[in-house]
């Protein structure tokens, strides 16, 4: 039985992890799948039985010490690479930019596989720092180890693209995500009707436009605002609600397993900046609810154009959330032709074509 590792952050609630945790529960039965985590310090939100999980050792830092993310970067190559030898694998899968080019850099020879799940010139910006490294970092890593990769794996075209523009790749292939049929009747009961926002409090996620949005129109509405998710944001988003004296109509509710919600709100709002293939977007589709989102890049390869406005254009995401919610049939009748799209994204689907790509290197 040929061994499979897979190489990510953590365990805890997000996308990336569901993604980890689901393929490597299905690929469980075919290989010998282990999990290795680049740090200890967090919780497992997702379950992986009988799989065998290493973590490399999370280190106290001073993150105002110089070149501090490369000397992390560095430990943590080594101990990756250390683990491997240990666990002796034949392929390898790792997930994100950041643990895509710690493996690319590791001596160990193998097949290694890479996910990239986000757009790259959306996510690295000059003014922002992902793991304590800039986006220079980044860009000219991507173009030197990228194609020394056995096999790359998006999660839409537009980061196919993207990523052909930026390096000269042939062994590139994008695989959607996909989602499994939802036949639980949970429903959270709450004694008013709301919208829903489910993502990490992140910038980039959007959650302070949707909050100065909701601002607009809460008069005309009787729903509150519901936002699952923790992370950085947190205080400026408390402090944002305070300010706006809306305490008493938007909760932020911190992690929590989302389907009750997704099943019982009136409309999902989801004013992300940027995106790869969103998980969540699929499991709110799936569920037959309705969608208001920004037009990210990427956005049109699941979501149609009337379920999209333009980022940043706060007034406007006011306007069609105050129209859906106004509008019941027309709510109803979107969340039906988002509920048909979903079919297209079957997790069989997604699991079908990661085992393809797989076995296509395990020839001996």
């Amino acid at each position: 039985m040929k061994k499979i590792v897979f190489f990510t952050q953590s365990l805890e609630c997000g996308g990336v992890q569901k993604s980890v945790s689901t393929l490597a529960n299905s690929l469980k039965y075919r290989f010998k799948v282990s999990i290795i985590l680049a740090e200890d310090h967090k919780d497992f939100f997702y379950k992986v039985d009988n799989i065998d999980v290493f973590k490399i050792k999370t280190l106290k830092i001073n993150t105002k010490e110089k070149n501090v993310g490369l000397k992390l970067f560095d430990y943590r190559k080594k101990e990756l690479e250390a683990l491997l030898e240990k666990i002796s694998p034949e392929i390898v899968i790792s997930y994100e930019d950041y643990h895509n080019l710690i493996l690319l850099n590791t001596n160990y020879k193998c097949k290694k596989i890479i996910s990239i799940r986000n757009s790259i010139y959306n996510l690295y910006k000059k003014e922002e720092r992902i793991h304590l490294l800039d986006s220079n970092f980044y860009f000219e890593n991507i173009k030197l180890f990228y194609p020394k990769a056995d096999k790359i794996i998006t999660v839409s075209n537009h980061i196919n693209n993207e990523l052909k523009e930026l390096c000269d790749l042939s062994n590139i292939v994008t695989i959607y995500n996909g989602i499994s049929e939802n036949n639980s009747n949970e429903l959270f009961n709450y004694h008013k009707p709301f919208i829903l926002n489910v993502a990490r409090l992140n910038k980039r996620k959007g959650q302070c436009d949707l909050i100065e949005a909701f601002n607009l129109i809460k008069d005309n509405i009787e729903h509150d605002l519901f936002i699952i998710g923790d992370g950085v944001e947190k205080e400026k988003l408390q402090t944002l609600i305070k300010n706006l004296n809306i305490s008493d109509r938007v909760k932020l509710l911190g992690r929590k397993r989302p389907s009750s919600y997704i099943k019982s709100c009136d409309l999902f709002v989801f004013p992300s900046k940027s995106e790869g293939f969103s998980n969540v977007i699929l499991e709110v589709i799936s569920c037959k609810k309705n969608i208001l989102a920004y037009n990210y890049k990427g956005s049109n390869e699941i979501l149609p154009s009337q379920n999209t406005i333009e980022i940043g254009e706060i007034r406007l995401l006011a306007n069609k959330i105050l129209y859906f919610l106004q509008n019941e049939k027309i709510n109803e009748q979107y969340a039906d032709n988002l509920f048909n799209i979903s079919k297209k994204f079957t997790l069989e689907k997604t699991l079908e074509n990661y085992k393809k790509e797989i076995l296509s290197l395990c020839v001996e």
